[in-house]
């Protein structure tokens, strides 16, 4: 019933333009008759407006049984969709109205057309012409204490990480200022073999752990394992910290079971410290995320490969990362548009978060935090400037609705790539069986790339905000989810270019710019401020981009990722869901 509802509004729509049409044309030749007959001539118009509108009936009548059979016949047999100059449906739920629609194309003059050039933004689309004139300052300073003279004796912290390979990063940041806080020795942290991921790497194997511990020596004394006890394996005591928890909050939760254990586990640990700190401890995240954290040299050379491979097919290239798998859209409890189908799909893995309440799927589009689909990512990037020859390299997991999904995107930009396509199997099979190792080799080109998009706002579209802010305000493309939704809805009542005119005017402030975020807004891992320095006397930002621009932090709010939902615990889920 929903997509007869559907495709009778699309016929509706069309018939009326139909109308109009002619109704127009009508009046001309009435206007011509009367003025070449004079006074005959109105008693002839007259009779030529009654019999044209007995006429128009029998029309219309025709027009609806043609366009019913027309239903008829696209029900039985449905071409696969096909990405054209015409702006494709929501989902594929209803791709039977673009046959109707192509059936009528003579007829029918379409408002919305998708130019395959990318127009002028007025700018340069790959770079900021400022951004030279800022650099990543993370150095300690002469107040901040040194390991050697700051570390108590036989005080050990061990951390267990939790989720993919980017939330266990914001977890290994964290634990190095948490040891410092604390006075302790840290054991390099566990990472989460247990997850959703199911990834049994260990922290040696993803990330070079010789140089952690070199490079961070002044920083935090670490140790690749806890030191036996009395020559017996030593157990830790196991505690969590609550979520956002400041350096006062350690000393009174943790300090005092550390003195009297001297080994202390804290689990589950990501997003456990405060997003606010001093700007020493601020500038101690940087160096371990931006300097300490390297990938293994396999990863890093795999990585490297991938980042020549895409610039030899292009001077510039995209690099996109798709958050659009099944269990992305079903914690995130949004709706596409796939009818019953979608609603019990998603539904039967939303039942993995037995915690989870049913949520209000409009509601929660409507707030921006629902990822856009493959087609709206395409659409944004063709308004803000980006032709149809532009190479993307995309970055994903398995994409709800797969190929049909990916149709209008690669349609839009038909140099669609990704690892897997540049890549030999041979050449990914040390890594093919590891998702963070797979994570990894996507971060370093999503880092390498001129223009890094994503459709989401989760755990490594933060992390690479941040990473890009501190090297250089690489071009950082994320969607103003909550003022595109609206704009996606109405889109097939406008013009192209009123289309791409209101998409450049909302992503001002989400494009990566220099100080488009202010101090303090957001994560910190996605904006770095007490790690980023300028030249004197550089204006930054336009004034009237300044006027203009959205605080990030204000108006788009983060889609926690679901690989740290589990059924023990639920952070915040009710204010996630709720608005």
């Amino acid at each position: 019933m929903e997509n007869i509802m559907t495709t009778l509004k699309e016929l509706k729509r069309l018939i009326f333009s139909l109308k109009i049409r002619r109704k127009k044309s009508e009046r001309n030749n009435t206007t011509t008759t009367i003025h070449l007959h004079g006074s005959n001539g109105f008693y002839i118009g007259l009779k030529l407006i009654f019999w044209r509108k007995h006429r128009r009936v029998f029309s219309f009548i025709s027009a609806i049984s043609g366009c019913l059979l027309l239903l008829l016949f696209s029900s039985v047999y449905f071409p696969p969709p096909t990405a054209n100059n015409l702006f494709l449906p929501r989902h594929s739920s209803v791709r039977h109205v673009v046959n109707v629609r192509e059936a009528l194309e003579y007829n029918f003059e379409a408002m919305f057309q998708v130019p395959a050039s990318g127009g002028n933004l007025g700018r340069d689309l790959w770079s900021w012409s400022q951004s030279t004139f800022y650099y990543g300052c993370s150095n300690a300073s002469k107040t901040f204490q040194t390991a050697n003279r700051k570390k108590l004796p036989d005080r050990y912290l061990l951390i267990a990480t939790s989720g993919g390979l980017n939330q266990q990063r914001t977890g290994i940041i964290d634990a190095v200022v948490a040891a410092y806080i604390l006075n302790a020795t840290l054991v390099i942290p566990r990472l989460d073999q247990q997850s959703y991921w199911k990834d049994t790497s260990c922290f040696a194997e993803i990330f070079d752990v010789n140089w952690f511990i070199s490079y961070l020596s002044r920083d935090v004394e670490i140790i690749k394992e806890l030191p036996p006890k009395g020559g017996k394996a030593w157990i830790p005591r196991t505690i969590r910290v609550p979520r956002k928890c400041d350096p006062t909050c350690y000393e009174t939760r943790v300090l005092p079971v550390l003195n009297r254990t001297q080994a202390v586990e804290l689990t589950k640990f990501d997003y456990r410290l405060s997003n606010r700190l001093d700007t020493e401890l601020q500038k101690l995240r940087c160096r371990v995320n931006y300097h300490a954290l390297r990938f293994t040299d396999p990863i890093l050379k795999m990585g490297k490969l991938l980042v020549e491979r895409m610039k030899m097919k292009a001077k510039y290239f995209i690099a996109l990362h798709l958050r659009f798998e099944p269990d992305m859209l079903a914690f995130s409890g949004c709706y596409y548009g796939g009818g019953d189908k979608e609603r019990a799909e998603l539904g039967a893995i939303r039942k993995r978060w037995k915690t989870l309440h049913a949520s209000n799927p409009e509601k929660v589009r409507r707030n921006g935090k629902c990822p856009l689909t493959p087609e709206e990512v395409g659409l944004m990037l063709r308004a803000l400037g980006f032709g149809s020859d532009v190479h993307i390299y995309v970055a994903s997991g398995d994409v709800y609705g797969g190929e049909e999904s990916l149709a209008p995107l690669k349609g839009l930009f038909p140099n669609f790539h990704s690892k897997q396509t540049i890549a030999t199997k041979e050449e990914l099979a040390q890594f093919s069986s590891f998702s963070g190792r797979m994570a990894a080799l996507d971060y370093i080109v999503c880092d390498e790339t001129d223009v890094f998009v994503a459709n989401n706002n989760g755990n490594m579209a933060r992390m690479l905000a941040g990473r890009r802010r501190y090297f250089g305000h690489k071009p950082t493309i994320r969607p103003n989810a909550r003022k595109l939704y609206k704009l996606f809805l109405d889109r097939n009542n406008m013009t192209w270019e009123e289309f791409s005119s209101r998409v450049r005017t909302y992503q001002i402030g989400f494009m990566g710019e220099p100080n488009e975020m202010k101090p303090g807004k957001g994560e910190f891992h996605e904006n770095p401020d007490s790690c980023l320095c300028q030249a004197r006397g550089i204006e930054t930002i336009e004034e009237k981009n300044r006027k203009d621009a959205v605080e990030m932090s204000d108006e788009y709010q983060s889609i926690e990722d679901p690989d740290w939902i589990d059924v023990d615990y639920l952070y915040k889920i009710e204010e996630f869901m709720s608005d």
